[in-house]
């Protein structure tokens, strides 16, 4: 029976109704121990079933933190078994089926496939998912609610999280993201006031209390519902009647009184009850009670004697399995037994548990509690389940686990090994500074192969650090550690290397570094087809690779990826980096189809390797905005964002920066391209640059370029910055918007020199462009001529248009005047299919000294949307949800919704009702 919790019975109808509606929300009820958390959390599961809503619910253990996914496992197990067991799981689900099958290891995408799980469940009908005693759960289980509660707007999905406020430092920063979510109510259970202890008495005695009864016990209690009925239970138990004689017998303190409670009563029972009272603490609830004998050190007839007895003195509420009546018992045991007993019992319970044939995670779970004892085996374990947890993306559990290795300690042998992961953990979970000690250690004392993966990490480190003189102090190390042989070690620091020298970050490599001969090349494993990446890209910036090799050699990175097994992590960032250069040298069509190929993969890792997803949608984005698609690409930045600063990946918010920053350049919004190029990446000083440019201040721009090392002397060698970049044309502006003719122009020639040299073709067309503007009307013809030429069949349309605006206005100044409207009004076209405002302008005034005419843009019906907001409109006619429309493109739910709100404006239609005749109109 629940008293003084009308608030919260509300709230729970409110979101229950809600649920029904189909919007999704979270519940999270936070309050002490004692204070009625498990019996709010009844009382909605009561709730749902009675209104139709489905349930699944599960309580965490407090060993549980220790095992990945373990929450997971007890939460959906009924239902996959409902589904007909683990071997009938299908699509994305299926990555969920190792946590079903006992002994299995764990693969990449567990949750993923618990979270496809949880929305397949919810298409059907509502679903209320509760968790009690959330702050016990291990923190993998309760990042895929966060992560699921991050888009339920539309999903008919309520998740009730009950939980003790600070509890956890492991769980606490989840239950945090929980707290803060768009649809997310947190409730904070108050004692009880004297009206409802009153109540509380009124209904244990079932006549009313002496006042001065209740005022006692709601002194003493608190208000905690838990320890109120605690002090009356002997009161009960002897029959007594709640008058104010009976006020004297309540103790004055409601916690110290359950600990002297427990403390009497096992004193009570004797040295076995107390054994095995202690070993029942140990092991937790649900535990049988064999091991806990065993445990305890009593033989099968003591401990079921001893157990009963324990149930009569209510210290266990059932001795098989063994469970406390509540929490806060079993803490109160484990508070009277004497410094060390119960870390010694952790200790027992991990021998009798491998005896039994127990899980590996359950011996996992003892010895974290258990006392250090140098136990080789014991570091052993440790490291190879650390090593599990962190290829699963478990870096909070290895962490832990890896710590408590290195405190065992280990053999001498193995401790650079447990550095070098603890390392890894380490940096996986942000402690960067103690990664870089770990790190450090092992580079100067392990063995090569381990010094050579350290070093490869540390670099990593000392980026993510901002530590340039550290970095360029570690490459000497690297390039003296000659990694060039084939170990997947060498191999990858190899390619990173090579990676940093293509990009000046690595001053005169050795010629064995950069000397390889890229069409022998394995492409056979991941590090193999990075190395040809890198190798090709270093080729290119040194100038030794023509445009069609350097495409060629990017094209076989990406060859033959495996279609009948999930790419792994490593697989998936080497595709990705060829990716990106195909982009950059106008291979855009086969950098999009590889970013198709790899979007299933990028969603199943986005939780052990978030950087993969927010690369992969940075690709996306930017390819996007080549191609003017910029409603697409403003509809991903949005989820983009999110997707970072949830996984606190700032380098990729500042890429959002730059995506909105050339949408608004290529719009002619000038002044807020400025300042979103501002915050955006560094781009060897050219974006800032360029910011600087566009913000009016172009004598900060050209300062920015100088302190960048940017020349503009005709005989100067070409550094990878010019063909990387665009510095010569920035310049050029900025000498312009000064009124220095003359510089302007030499930047100009200076950019036009390095293109013909190194392109690609759009970047060579701009050139042409620019240098076009300081030449007579019919020589300057004959660039845009050539600019037009090499950019035809070029997939970025925002050059595209402005390269046949360029034209057509110089055929119009050689009075060609029909070649002009031509190209003109292709251009204008283009301007209006991609929202250039500012581009269309001129064009418009072009067209008509053309003598042509100005059609009205075109901005409604079918022929308006994009390719994204079709698919996601077809789809949505075909009656998906916008969940199951997110499945099918790998796209958050809240990207659907703003393809959908933009497909229903263009359309002028309501809603779904009329997508299909309005499609096919």
């Amino acid at each position: 029976m629940l008293f003084e919790r009308d608030r919260e019975l509300a709230a729970i109808a409110d979101h229950l109704a809600d649920c029904a509606r189909g919007h999704g929300s979270v519940l999270l009820v936070e309050a002490v121990a004692g204070q009625g958390k498990t019996a709010v959390v009844a009382a909605a599961l009561d709730q749902a079933t009675s209104s139709g809503v489905r349930v699944l619910s599960v309580r965490a253990c407090h060993l549980e933190a220790a095992t990945p996914f373990d929450l997971m496992r007890r939460l959906l197990g009924p239902l996959v078994d409902g589904l007909g067991g683990p071997d009938r799981l299908r699509g994305a689900g299926a990555f969920a089926q190792p946590l079903f099958v006992p002994g299995a290891p764990l693969v990449p995408g567990v949750d993923y496939g618990c979270q496809a799980l949880l929305a397949a469940r919810s298409a059907d009908s509502p679903l209320l998912v509760a968790v009690d005693d959330a702050h016990w759960a291990d923190p993998d289980s309760l990042r895929v609610l966060a992560d699921l509660a991050e888009d339920l707007r539309d999903e008919p999905i309520m998740l009730m999280i009950a939980a003790r406020p600070g509890a956890s430092r492991v769980a606490q920063p989840l239950l945090a993201r929980l707290a803060i979510s768009e649809s997310s109510t947190v409730l904070r259970l108050t004692p009880l006031t004297e009206c409802g202890v009153h109540a509380v008495l009124r209904a244990a005695f079932r006549q009313e209390p002496d006042p001065a009864l209740t005022r006692v016990c709601a002194d003493a209690s608190g208000g905690n519902a838990f320890y109120l009925r605690e002090m009356i239970r002997p009161l009960l138990a002897a029959g007594a009647a709640p008058d104010c004689t009976a006020s004297g017998q309540i103790e004055s303190d409601g916690p110290a009184s359950l600990a002297r409670t427990v403390r009497v009563r096992l004193a009570e029972l004797g040295t076995d009850g107390t054994r095995l009272a202690y070993a029942a603490a140990t092991l937790g609830d649900e535990a049988a009670l064999e091991h806990t004998a065993d445990v305890a050190g009593l033989t099968r007839d003591a401990a079921g004697y001893e157990a009963a007895r324990l149930v009569a003195a209510a210290i266990l509420a059932s001795a098989e399995p063994v469970v406390f009546p509540h929490p806060l018992v079993r803490a109160a045991v484990e508070h009277t037994a004497e410094p060390g007993v119960i870390a010694a019992l952790h200790a027992r319970a991990v021998d009798v548990l491998r005896a039994a044939g127990a899980p590996v995670r359950h011996l996992v779970q003892h010895l974290l509690e258990a006392p250090p004892t140098a136990s080789a085996q014991v570091c052993r374990l440790l490291l190879s389940e650390a090593c599990n947890d962190l290829q699963v993306g478990s870096a909070v559990v290895a962490h832990r686990l890896l710590r408590r290795a290195l405190a065992e300690p280990p053999p001498a042998e193995l401790r650079p090994v447990v550095l070098l992961e603890l390392a890894r953990a380490e940096r996986a979970v942000g402690d960067l500074r103690p990664a870089r000690e770990h790190l450090t250690t092992v580079v100067e004392s392990a063995p090569r192969a381990l010094a050579v993966a350290a070093i490869w990490e540390l670099l990593e480190v000392l980026f993510a650090l901002d530590d340039p003189a550290a970095v360029v102090l570690l490459h000497r190390t690297a390039v003296a550690a000659e990694p060039y042989g084939d170990t997947p070690e060498e191999v990858r620091l190899r390619a990173l290397l090579l990676g940093h020298a293509a990009t000046g970050l690595l001053a005169d490599p050795p010629q064995r570094l950069v000397q390889l001969e890229l069409d022998r090349l394995p492409v056979r494993t991941a590090e193999d087809r990075l190395l040809l990446v890198c190798a090709a890209v270093h080729r290119r910036a040194a100038r030794e690779s023509p445009a069609d090799d350097h495409v060629r050699h990017l094209r076989r990175a990406v060859t033959d990826l495996a279609t009948d097994r999930p790419l792994t992590d490593r697989e998936v960032l080497a595709a990705l980096e060829a990716a990106a250069y195909l982009a950059a040298d106008e291979a855009m069509d086969e950098a999009d189809e590889i970013l198709r190929q790899l979007q299933p993969h990028v969603a199943r890792l986005r939780g052990m390797a978030p950087e993969l997803q927010a690369e992969w949608n940075n690709r996306i984005i930017l390819n996007a905005v080549r191609r003017g698609r910029f409603e697409e690409a403003t509809a991903l930045l949005a989820g983009a964002d999110d997707f970072a600063e949830r996984h606190h990946l700032a380098v990729y918010t500042s890429m959002g920066h730059y995506a909105r920053g050339c949408i608004a350049l290529d719009r002619g919004a000038y002044p807020e391209a400025g300042s979103l190029l501002l915050r955006g990446p560094r781009g060897h000083g050219t974006f800032a640059a360029l910011g600087e440019l566009l913000s009016g201040r172009p004598a900060a721009a050209l300062a920015l370029l100088a302190e960048a090392g940017h020349a503009a002397e005709p005989d100067a060698p070409i550094h990878d910055a010019e063909i990387l970049f665009e510095p010569h044309l920035v310049a050029s502006h900025a000498y312009s918007a000064l009124d220095q003719p003359v510089l302007a122009r030499a930047e100009a020639e200076r950019e036009l020199a390095v293109r013909r040299l190194h392109g690609p073709p759009f970047r060579l067309a701009l050139a042409l462009r620019r240098r076009a503007r300081f030449l007579p009307a019919r020589e300057a013809l004959a660039l845009h001529a050539e600019a037009a030429e090499v950019c035809a069949v070029t997939a970025r349309l925002p050059v595209l248009a402005r390269v046949k605006a360029g034209h057509g206005a110089a055929l119009r100044r050689c009075s060609r005047l029909v070649e002009a409207r031509a190209e003109l009004s292709s251009a204008l076209d283009l301007a209006d299919r991609m929202g250039l405002t500012r581009l269309r302008e001129q064009v418009t005034q072009e067209l008509r000294l053309a003598g042509g005419r100005v059609r009205r843009a075109r901005t409604t019906g079918a022929e308006a949307l994009t390719a994204m907001q079709r698919k996601a409109a077809e789809l949505a006619a075909q009656g998906l949800s916008n969940r199951q429309i997110a499945d099918e493109l790998y796209l958050t739910v809240k990207t659907v919704e703003s393809h959908l709100n933009a497909a229903f404006r263009k359309l002028a239609i309501a809603g779904r009702d009329a997508l299909r005749d309005a499609l096919d109109s």
